[in-house]
Parts: structure tokens; C-alpha cells; sequence
């Protein structure tokens, strides 16, 4: 024990070397200089100023902005002498400090619960567990060690950040093993972003396309996967395979991170980003929280807007029967004079009967447009149970309702000059809707910890979304046609439900190796009741309107779809070695079943043989009413062979890595990853089982190797390079050769069931630096090489052509990430509680197919090289955040713009259809008042720009393809947190 009993003088030298070491075991740039000055002094400790005669700062000194402070003085437990040397550890991080002569240590962390080590040599080593980190404040805990003549092994076990916060999302993304980009909860709660598709696009290198999809470095929906809570999810879409983000209320979300360089521990089926949603966290003490939010657009709100009869349930998002197929329609194929299973033949008065079941009004109203609505409601909080064991539980319900303008909506269509000029306009088409939104979602997770090293989730998660739009389009071709006018009445119904039950424990028999598994069961569905569509074409002649016999006029169609998946993931970490230079060895597996069904039906009125045609000029409401089925209209079905199909698509993985730090500075994460897919699809005729079927089958397995490098440059900034190999592989709907159609003057499309899938090697380079808690720089560099990518391209078929995929020959997207995120203190004092944001992307692709490449033997017609899909050239999210910690008053403003992008190749010599930027502004104010209450007012697309598509790139007013304004939404909420 003589050996701590060290000299005034010796102290005096060591003192500062100490704090010193804490400063940069804590990442802090200033760590060579003396500790800022303070004052205050632990309870029975030697006064600061007295310490060996040096005039050190107070460890009770206020934290820095945006994180906490916990300090203490460490001592002998029988003799109260202060421990010099000792050192006070993060559990799972490399954070520590070292006791000073006085035995005071600090730590500056960000909001969180964490737990502490203490440890001295000859002592018994210590835990302490929940300590609760909370920005702007300081917390004391004095420990007392007892001596101890056997050494016992430091143990390392895990830290729970606060995931929501800037400083924690920093935190998690300076120690982890990829690159990768964050955006958490309490920065969603500065936006007016009300899902996670919303709060994407303000991660660098992210554009939402559709409001829902996301494109993370200019790469489509095939290039990204997502992940919830580390299992992979499955689609209601019933043509693509990407989750539509916008499924995920912001309420549910701890943070959206996406991972934009491989690792093996997850699915290898990206290349642009793995987007991977993570769900609140459970609160250590009791939280209520409700908020409700009031929102006026000013292209929709309070306007007369076009609709239909639907159901009472449609608040909900679900059609309530009113647009069901009704019970009396067969299961067979109703055609006049068709033959029915059980013998003979289908008459006149069967066809009317059932045409009268299936017609349902085409007639539209006007409708007043309220103000959208949403309402929400939070409880959690964790029981303490009886020694160390711990039960936690939160849930939320939220609904929300908001009313999606598509305002002064013009559309255009071209055809190619036969000489080579310029396109020539075909036709002029004015329309435009209010889409009738509804979303909610309920959410609910307990956790049980049975001791410090042990913990069991139980997750449940629905969320329900539908569409309800009614319009109508005024056509003018320029030459040639008759003018048209096209009615719409559509109900889409999306939902996904998903349990898991996941579990992590260390064992200490075996040195602090981790097991950490998950078992998920997922269902998500789509719903599109009674889609039915009414064409009317002028008489040119006379004036005077008369309904179109075409092949979407007088249809009604009904699909519906769902897709199951279940699996499990289990993985095991060891630790090999400890210390300045750990090494980690992982091994795990993963296996998803997913199923799916697919079924359509569709049906048409068409003119009666021998009716009078002047009647087929009535309104939709006459026309299509009971007395004119069976005397002017007749019932027919139309059902294609390809319009159901069935699928499964099973992944079996496994994987070994190791996370090595070869020296203090260099930490190398090196594996592979092993997956093996098995897919089938079949497709049929529902009625007809004689037919032939279209079946395709594929068996793969690949081997996807990582390298991933990170060099830590100095304490608070790392070098990461990655090297990987990844994989895109095709959506169900571009296998299926079932025949879709979008919209009476849509183009038909049909999968392709020969497509292979992609195979991608990837190369990243980043640069990044954390000079305080809440504050980031990054340069980032990377290029992709595609071999065979899965491209858009058109076969002759008459008209507009046919859209079709095909695998392409060579592809790469090269590109550059800057970000920066920092505080303006540094210019003028006034400016310290202002923080600039800015995240760029510039990005350049480009993807060939060969010109004589063909489909089912027939040549396409699309322009043989172009950018990828959705990819746009760069990309820019600029913004000034206020947070006044004493006032409670908080502010963002933010701007977002994307360079012009391709939305569907051409053809027959037109140039590409490209989205063009589109500038954004939003404004987000928010006061707290008293410590429950906080009022917010969010001003969304301020500047109104309008959504616009071009034929060709240049931004040129007479090649317009669409454009539309969505109008300004300002959103006054309020919320209340106990």
C-alpha cells in the first residue's frame, strides 16, 4: 500500500498528466491543455485548490452542451484514503478515466443509462449499474473499494446510449465497424417529418422517391434492404419488393441508421444502404406522453375536393365491405355463354344478375376537405422486481389523417419525330386529386432482465396505411384521337404486423462471450377493393360525350396479396483478447421463410349488342345503374391466365468475422459471409388448371467477403476503408409474367422470369471527426461495379410499347459525401446555442444493355445506356438548429434538393423521363412550457415548388411529362410528457 503514498511534488507533475488522460480517453481535442476551471469540492475530499498546491478544476463543473457529467471520488472502503490511479471504465466503450491525487475522477458522456467499472490494482473491482446520464446535468457517485489479494480479470459487458440523441447516434457511429449514417428521435422531433420514409431523406447520401421508398446513394429501391430491429422485413407492396417506410410512425422510432458498407453479420442483398429501423427504447422510470397536432395545406385544406361512396370504415384505412367482391360471384370465370364446373353453360339472366351484384357507383360528389389531424399516446417504464432483476414495458398508439393535393396536375405525352427532331406533344392532360390519407399504428415491447448479463424482448408492432383517391383527367390529343375524360376511383389498403421475441446474454464461464438471438413472424398485406374506371370520349361533331368501350373503361378490379415471413438469427461473440487491443471473434446464422400470394380478378361492362349507342352518353351515375345491366350493359370477365401467382423465397446464411484492433490504432473487421437462396414462383390460371403454368425456379449460393479497416487518427477521428461483394436480386413482380397496367393511358408491363441477379462489389473511403459530443465532419469517397444489373427497358407491342426488365451488361456509380455538423459558439458568444447542418452527395452512374439485347426473343426499344434508376447526380441537405437550454425554445430550418433524376427510360428514339430538382424548405419552431408541456408549429414545403418531369433531362417547359404542386402544410401540435 506504501507504493500510493506519493510525494507533494511528485503529485503535483502527475495531476495534470492524469487529467490529461482522461480528456483523451473521452475523445477530447483539447486533451494536452490544463482542464478548464471550476469550483466545488466531493464531500470529505481535500479542497481542489489545495491539491499538491495546484489550482485544478472542480470535477463538478457544469458538462459541456448536449452531454452530462458524472463524477465521484474513489477510496479505500475501510480506511476512506482516495485512490490515485483508479480507473472508472464505460462498460462496452474504450471511455475511462483515472482518478486523480484526490481520487476524483469525470466522466463527460452523452444522455443515457450506462454502467461503470471501477478498478484498482489489489482491490476488488466494482459495478456500478443505471447510471443515468442527462444533458446539462452532474451527477455524484463516490465508490468504495475493498481490498482484495486476488487479482480478478476485468470484465467487459454492454452500454445502453441513448439511441435518440445526436450525441448518442455520434457515440454509436464513432465505434462501429461500418460506415454509416444516423438520423435518431430527437432530431425527427425537430423536423415536421410524422414517418420514417420522411425523416430518411435527412440522412446524408438518402432521397425518398414517392414519398415512401428509399434511395440511399442514387441506388433504387432493388439496391437497399431494411431491417427492423435487426430482422429483415417483408413488403405489402404487391409489385416490389422494398419496404415502404412510411408504414413506421416517427413515434415508434429510436433512430433510423443507415449502413452503407457490408459487414457479414447482416443480409448481403444491397449496395446502396442497409436501412435499418430501431424501435424506442424502454424508459427507466415512468413516461406518459400524449401529444395532437392540427395541420392546414393550402392547395387542400378547406377546398371542395372530388369522391365517391365508401365505406364507414375507411377513417381506418380499412374498406368495411362496401367495395368487397360481393358473396354471389363464383369462383369460376363468368363469360356469356361460359361453361360452369358443376355442367352447362352460363345464361343472359346469371350474366345480368351478377353484373348488377358487381356494379357499384362510378358517380363522383364533392367533398369538403377538413385539416389534418393526428393524435398519439405514449406509456412505458421499468419495475424493479427484486434484487437485480428488471421488467420493462412501453407502448404507443397513433392515428393521423392528412389530405395529399396533387394541385394544377398537367400531363403530357410525346411521340418521336420520324425525321429526328424534336418530340412531338401527342396529347395535353389536365387533372389533379386530393388523396384521402390514413395511417396508424399501434407498438408495444417488454423486456425482462433477469440479472445484470441477461435480457429477453417481446416486440409487437402494427401499422396500417391506405390511399383513397377519386379523380378525373381531361385529355386533348394534339392530333388524330378525340378528347377524353377518364374518372378514377382507387382504395389501396397496406398493413404490416410483426412479433418478435429477442434475447442477449454474457456468460462469464466463458470469458464474457455473448449470445444474441432472434425469432420473428411477420405478415403484410395489400388490399386494393373495386378499383373501377370510367372513359368518356367527345363526339367531335356533336359536342356531346359518349362512354368508351375501351379495356380499363367500365372495369372493376379487385387483388389482394400477402406475405409471411418467419425466421431467426442467433450469433455468438467471444472476446479473445482484452485490454488496449481487444479482438472479437462473431460467428451466427441466419434463416427467413418467406410466402406469398397473389390474386386478381377483373372485370368490364362493354355495350350490349343491339343497344341503342345514344344511351352510352349519359353521366356515370345513369349509365352504370341497375336497369341499364343486361339492357345496355353487359357483365364481362376478363381475369388474365398470369393474374395469380404464389411464391417463396427462402434465405439461409451464415457467417464468421473477427473484429481485431491490431495496435491502439488500427482495428481491422475482416469475414465472410455464406448465403443461399432458394426461390420459386408460380404462376397460373385460376381457372383453367390444364393451362400451362409459368414456373420459375432458382438455387443460389454466394460467398460475400469483407474487409473493412479503420484508423484511429488521433483520438476523436477514424479512416475507414471498406472493400465488399454484395448482391441486388430480382423483385417477385419482375419474375412474374403476370400483365399489369397503370391507369387507362398507362403503359402494360410484364415481369421477365430469365433474370439473374446482380452482383456488386463495393469500395468506400471515409474520413470522419468528432470534435465535441454533438458535432461531426466527413469526407466520404466510393465506387460500385455492377455485373448484370436488372434495368427498365420497352419491347414493341403496339402504341406506347411494352415495360419489361432485363439483366443489362455493366453498371458503377461512383461518388462523394461531405457532412459537416457543427456548433457556432466559436464565431460569437450569442451564436453558441446554434449548430449548422450539411450533408452533400455527388454522385455519377451509368448502366448499358446491349442494343440487340432482347426479351422473349423480341428486341427492346429503350434507350440502350443511361443512369441508374432514381439516381440523382447530387443531392443537398443544408440547416441552422437553435436549442436554448435555458429558455426551452428550439428551432430548425432546413433546405433539401435533388439533382434531376431517371424516372422511366424512353423509347423508339425519346429521350429519358427525368424528375427534375426540386427545392424544399421547411421551418419547425417549438417552445417548452413548464417541465410537461411543449407547443410546436412545423411549416412544411414552404416555398411550394412544383414536382416535375421532363422528357429528356434539361429542364425544358415544353417537354413537360407531369407536374403537379403539393402545396404548403403548416402544423400546429402540442404534447404533454409526465
Amino acid at each position: 500500500m506504501n507504493r500510493r503514498r506519493i510525494s507533494g511534488v511528485v503529485a503535483a507533475l502527475v495531476a495534470p498528466l492524469c487529467w490529461g488522460a482522461t480528456a483523451l480517453a473521452q475523445g477530447d481535442p483539447g486533451a494536452a491543455a490544463p482542464p478548464p476551471e471550476g469550483a466545488g469540492t466531493p464531500a470529505g475530499a481535500p479542497a481542489a485548490e489545495d491539491a499538491g498546491g495546484l489550482d485544478e478544476p472542480s470535477p463538478s463543473r457544469p458538462p459541456p452542451a448536449g452531454k452530462g457529467a458524472v463524477w465521484g471520488v474513489i477510496t479505500d472502503a475501510a480506511t476512506k484514503e482516495p485512490l490515485l490511479d483508479a480507473q472508472v471504465s464505460v462498460v462496452g466503450t474504450k471511455l475511462k478515466a483515472i482518478a486523480d491525487l484526490d481520487g476524483r475522477y469525470r466522466l463527460e458522456l452523452p444522455p443515457g443509462s450506462y454502467k461503470l467499472r471501477i478498478w484498482y490494482e489489489a482491490y476488488r473491482p466494482r459495478r456500478v449499474q443505471d447510471v443515468r446520464v442527462t444533458a446539462g446535468q452532474v451527477s455524484q457517485i463516490d465508490v468504495g473499494l475493498d481490498p482484495d489479494q486476488q487479482a480478478e480479470e476485468v470484465i467487459e459487458v454492454e452500454f445502453e446510449p441513448e439511441r435518440a440523441s445526436v450525441a448518442a447516434q455520434l457515440l454509436i457511429r464513432k465505434n462501429a465497424a461500418h460506415v454509416g449514417d444516423a438520423v435518431g428521435a430527437k432530431e425527427i422531433a425537430k423536423t415536421p417529418d410524422r414517418n420514417a420514409a420522411e425523416a430518411a431523406k435527412r440522412i446524408v447520401g438518402a432521397t425518398v422517391v414517392d414519398s415512401r421508398y428509399v434511395y440511399v446513394r442514387g441506388l433504387g429501391e432493388r439496391y437497399t434492404n431494411a431491417l427492423l430491429n435487426g430482422a429483415p422485413l417483408p413488403s405489402p407492396e404487391p409489385d416490389r419488393q422494398a419496404v415502404p417506410l412510411d408504414l413506421f410512425p416517427s413515434l415508434v422510432l429510436s433512430d433510423i441508421t443507415v449502413v452503407k458498407t457490408f459487414t457479414p453479420d447482416i443480409p448481403g442483398d444491397f449496395a446502396g444502404g442497409s436501412v435499418q429501423v430501431n424501435t424506442r427504447e424502454l424508459p427507466t422510470r415512468f413516461l406518459f406522453q400524449a401529444s395532437l397536432s392540427l395541420g392546414l395545406n393550402s392547395q387542400a385544406t378547406f377546398r371542395d375536393r372530388m369522391s365517391y361512396a365508401g365505406s364507414g370504415t375507411d377513417w381506418l384505412g380499412i374498406d368495411g365491405g362496401a367495395r368487397a367482391l360481393p358473396g354471389e360471384i363464383p369462383d369460376y370465370k363468368l363469360v356469356r355463354l361460359g361453361p360452369k364446373p358443376g355442367g352447362g353453360t352460363l345464361t343472359r339472366d346469371e350474366m345480368t344478375a351478377y353484373g348488377r351484384a358487381i356494379n357499384s357507383s362510378m358517380a363522383t360528389t364533392r367533398a369538403f376537405t377538413p385539416p389534418n389531424g393526428s393524435g398519439s399516446v405514449v406509456v412505458g417504464d421499468t419495475l424493479k422486481l427484486g434484487g437485480e432483476q428488471r421488467l420493462g414495458y412501453i407502448a404507443t398508439l397513433s392515428y393521423g389523417r392528412k389530405f395529399s393535393p396533387r394541385a394544377n396536375e398537367a400531363l403530357g405525352d410525346f411521340d418521336p419525330d420520324p425525321r429526328g427532331g424534336e418530340p412531338i406533344r401527342a396529347s395535353d392532360i389536365a387533372t389533379g386529386s386530393i388523396r384521402d390519407q390514413v395511417s396508424w399504428g399501434s407498438f408495444a415491447s417488454v423486456t425482462y432482465n433477469p440479472a445484470p448479463d441477461h435480457k429477453v424482448t417481446l416486440t409487437g408492432l402494427h401499422s396500417r396505411s391506405s390511399d383513397d383517391l377519386a379523380s378525373q383527367a381531361d385529355g386533348n390529343p394534339s392530333r388524330g384521337d378525340s378528347a377524353f375524360r377518364d374518372t378514377l376511383l382507387r382504395f389501396i389498403s397496406r398493413s404490416l404486423t410483426l412479433g418478435q421475441l429477442q434475447g442477449e446474454h454474457r456468460i462469464g464461464t466463458l470469458l464474457g462471450g455473448t449470445v444474441d438471438w432472434k425469432a420473428s413472424i411477420s405478415l403484410a398485406t395489400s388490399d386494393e377493393p373495386d378499383t373501377r374506371e370510367a372513359v368518356y370520349i367527345r363526339d367531335d361533331a356533336s359536342g356531346a360525350f359518349s362512354w368508351d368501350e375501351g379495356t380499363l373503361s367500365g372495369a372493376h378490379f379487385f387483388s389482394d396479396m400477402s406475405d409471411v415471413s418467419h425466421g431467426g438469427q442467433l450469433s455468438y461473440t467471444q472476446p479473445l483478447v482484452r485490454g488496449d487491443t481487444p479482438t472479437r471473434l462473431k460467428v451466427g446464422g441466419l434463416l427467413n421463410r418467406r410466402e406469398r400470394g397473389f390474386n386478381a380478378r377483373r372485370f368490364r361492362f362493354k355495350q350490349r349488342p343491339g343497344s341503342d349507342s345514344m344511351l352510352l352518353r349519359q353521366e356515370p351515375d345513369r349509365l352504370f345503374s341497375d336497369e341499364n345491366i343486361g339492357a345496355v350493359l353487359e357483365l364481362e370477365e376478363i381475369t388474365r391466365e398470369t393474374d395469380s401467382y404464389t411464391a417463396n423465397d427462402d434465405l439461409y446464411a451464415g457467417y464468421v468475422m473477427t473484429d481485431a484492433a491490431a495496435t491502439r490504432w488500427l482495428r481491422a473487421v475482416l469475414g465472410a459471409r455464406i448465403e443461399a437462396s432458394a426461390l420459386s414462383l408460380r404462376a397460373f390460371d385460376r381457372y383453367s388448371p390444364a393451362n400451362p403454368e409459368t414456373n420459375v425456379e432458382s438455387a443460389k449460393i454466394d460467398l460475400l467477403p469483407a474487409v473493412n479497416i479503420i484508423v484511429k487518427a488521433s483520438s476523436n477521428s477514424n479512416v475507414r476503408f471498406g472493400v465488399a461483394r454484395t448482391l441486388a436480386r430480382p423483385q417477385l413482380r419482375e419474375l412474374s409474367p403476370t400483365l399489369y397496367q397503370e391507369g387507362y393511358s398507362g403503359r402494360e408491363a410484364q415481369g421477365n422470369p430469365e433474370l439473374r441477379r446482380t452482383s456488386v462489389v463495393n469500395g468506400d473511403l471515409r474520413f470522419e471527426i468528432f470534435p465535441t459530443a454533438g458535432e461531426v465532419a466527413a469526407v466520404s469517397v466510393f465506387y460500385k461495379h455492377f455485373q448484370g444489373p436488372i434495368e427498365e427497358v420497352i419491347l414493341p407491342n403496339g402504341g406506347r410499347g411494352r415495360l419489361t426488365y432485363v439483366n443489362g451488361d455493366v453498371g458503377h456509380v461512383a461518388g462523394v459525401e461531405i457532412e459537416l455538423r457543427k456548433g457556432l459558439g466559436f464565431i460569437a458568444p450569442l451564436l453558441r446555442e446554434v449548430t449548422a447542418l450539411g450533408n452533400l452527395t455527388f454522385v455519377t452512374s451509368e448502366v448499358t444493355v446491349d442494343p440487340e439485347a432482347s426479351a422473349g426473343g423480341v428486341k427492346i426499344q429503350s434507350n440502350p445506356a443511361h443512369p441508374l434508376h432514381g439516381q440523382s447526380p447530387f443531392v443537398v441537405n443544408l440547416g441552422l438548429d437553435y436549442t436554448g437550454e435555458s429558455t426551452g425554445a428550439s428551432a430548425r430550418l432546413l433546405y433539401n434538393v435533388f439533382g434531376a433524376r431517371l424516372r422511366r427510360v424512353g423509347s423508339q428514339g425519346l429521350e429519358d423521363e427525368y424528375e427534375q430538382p426540386r427545392h424544399q424548405i421547411d421551418l419547425t419552431v417549438a417552445q417548452r412550457i413548464g417541465e410537461h408541456v411543449e407547443l410546436k408549429l412545423a411549416g412544411e414545403n414552404l416555398i411550394d415548388a412544383p414536382v416535375r418531369v421532363t422528357q429528356g433531362k434539361a429542364n425544358d417547359d415544353d417537354k413537360i411529362v407531369s407536374q403537379y404542386n403539393t402545396g404548403t402544410t403548416v402544423t400546429l401540435s402540442a404534447s404533454y410528457t409526465y
